[in-house]
């Protein structure tokens, strides 16, 4: 059983090609634009009315 005051691990830090607070370290990778698992930004169909809205 763990303390509710004990869970203060950082998951996301700021990722070196997009500038968001997506890049994981454990993983490796940003979970917005893809970096260090892909040189392409990453993209999907299903996200480009939610890109275009910025």
């Amino acid at each position: 059983m763990t303390r509710l005051g004990g869970t203060n691990k950082v998951n996301h830090v700021i990722c070196r090609r997009c500038g968001r607070k997506t890049y994981n370290p454990d993983k490796g990778y940003c979970s917005h634009c893809g970096f260090g698992r892909s040189s392409k930004i990453r993209a999907y169909v299903w996200s480009y009315k939610f890109k275009r809205k910025w």
